[in-house]
């Protein structure tokens, strides 16, 4: 503040800013209106047909939603920045020219980095400069000296850019005062751009998040999800006991009734606190690139991690601990630490679900590779595991994905099948990031906070016994321990 309070209280406006906040509210507008025209058509399309809608319709139109959702909060962050500019630099710049007078305090906020080099080392080097200048005490007064240079020099190079943007629209170019860069360059804005990149290094990084059902809740604690409470397929059981009977002329009718089920999906805390020395802050761009990355690929993986064995009590229900799993025992006198085609063929056989995939650790790539069926008399035709013309593994032509968080060798869950569309997940929005510098600040320690909230659960209540047959089906197979 003391740094910002000894700068020029000058700022230049031009109509080109008052178009580009209207073009990013249409753009956020036209983006929610293509969305839900999308799923205005999902729907017409299923009333047209006399049908309710399929299982991919409803995953279409929870996206649809979602992508809706997140555009509203999209816009309503930039209209809250346009106010929280407003409040802290005054009112708008309608009808202001370059030489009218500015409230006082006025700052500029140039729309581009002031610092050169990539994002994180403009902020990084940034930060350090504001430190050192605002507490010259802590620093040598040759790193005081440098701090000084380095920000006079992004100074006349935002004015020359300024000036020679002036110039060519036939304007007299702004002057005077110290410059703040946008989000991703730290300034005031910095906290609203850090969320969007923790949640960037999150969900881009997973492996199975991206694939479930997602929502994400703004304005509510939890989501319930209806559905039919359907546990076999066999007569009476179908559609939750819904009954079709033969009649006779003027017969009576016979009833059936069909029951429900609800699932609750309520997003629980989960945290992240890093301290950083004043020594250690010295440093800002290794914090900004690696510190922030670390803890939202740390987040994935835990998401990622809770989908698959979370135990549902205070966190999210993981599939191996949802009674709608089905194991697949190993065969008889199956060797410890092993992979057989039978194996593979029947979980397979016990898998139901539209978007197979299956989720293996690295330790059973191996045992892969070994596998074949056989092919006439003498030959072994190795067909059933397969490689894609774009190298990626194949079994039963389903795409095998490695992931950290699938057991070792031989125990179970080292092979997961599954459809992950049929698991529901939820958040609360972005991962929050906040600093403060009052937790330790004896120990001349800055503090940083991260929460994210996150829950999820399958939509099935359980396994599924088929029409014909005895084996129950689900979306979720994993194989038995061989050890």
């Amino acid at each position: 503040r003391s740094l910002w309070a000894s700068c020029k209280k000058r700022i230049s406006y031009s109509n080109k800013s008052q178009d580009y906040r209207r073009k990013n509210m249409n753009k956020f507008q036209k983006r929610m209106k293509e969305a839900f025209d999308k799923l205005e058509a999902i729907r017409k399309k299923a009333e047209a047909e006399k049908r309710s809608l399929t299982d991919d319709e409803l995953q279409e139109r929870a996206s649809l939603k979602a992508e809706i959702e997140q555009a509203k909060r999209e816009m309503d962050d930039f209209a809250a920045e346009e106010e929280l500019r407003k409040s802290l630099f005054g009112g708008g710049s309608e009808g202001r020219t370059l030489d009218d007078p500015l409230p006082a305090g006025s700052v500029s906020i140039p729309d581009q980095p002031i610092y050169r080099g990539s994002g994180a080392t403009a902020l990084g080097q940034q930060l350090l400069d504001i430190r050192t200048m605002e507490t010259p005490s802590k620093f040598a007064d040759s790193e005081v000296r440098s701090a000084q240079s380095r920000v006079e020099r992004s100074q006349k190079r935002y004015m020359e850019k300024m000036s020679a943007l002036a110039e060519k629209e036939g304007r007299a170019a702004a002057t005077g005062g110290f410059t703040v860069g946008v989000p991703t360059d730290g300034g005031i804005f910095l906290q609203g751009e850090t969320v969007v990149d923790l949640m960037t290094n999150g969900f881009n990084n997973s492996e199975i998040l991206r694939r479930t059902a997602k929502r994400t809740l703004t304005a509510t604690q939890f989501v319930e999800i209806f559905g039919i409470d359907e546990k076999s397929r066999k007569t009476g059981s179908r559609g939750g006991g819904i009954r079709v009977y033969t009649n006779k002329e003027l017969g009576e009718f016979t009833a059936s009734k069909s029951q429900f089920s609800m699932i609750r999906v309520e997003p629980k805390k989960l945290t992240g606190l890093f301290h950083a020395s004043g020594e250690w802050m010295r440093n800002v761009t290794f914090l900004g690139q690696e510190v922030r990355g670390l803890f939202g690929e740390e987040f994935a993986f835990k998401c990622q991690d809770l989908a698959i064995r979370g135990s549902g009590a205070g966190e999210a229900l993981g599939i191996r601990n949802s009674s709608c799993l089905i194991t697949v025992p190993k065969e008889t006198s199956q060797g410890g630490k092993t992979v057989l085609t039978r194996n593979l063929s029947n979980m397979w056989a016990r898998f139901r679900g539209k978007n197979p995939i299956w989720f293996i650790n690295q330790d059973v790539n191996p045992e892969l590779d070994e596998l074949s069926i056989p092919s006439g008399t003498a030959a072994l035709e190795p067909r059933f595991v397969t490689y894609d013309s774009n190298g990626v593994l194949r079994i039963k032509g389903a795409p095998v994905v490695v992931i950290e968080q699938c057991e070792t060798l031989g125990t179970a869950g080292d092979i997961i099948l599954a459809d992950w569309s049929q698991y529901v997940s939820a958040d609360q929005g972005d991962i929050n990031e906040a600093m403060s510098i009052h937790v330790n600040f004896i120990y001349d320690q800055d503090t940083y906070r991260f929460i994210y909230y996150f829950d999820g659960q399958p939509r099935w209540s359980s396994a599924i016994t088929p029409y014909k047959g005895s084996n129950t089906v689900s979306p979720f197979i994993t194989l038995a321990t061989r050890a």
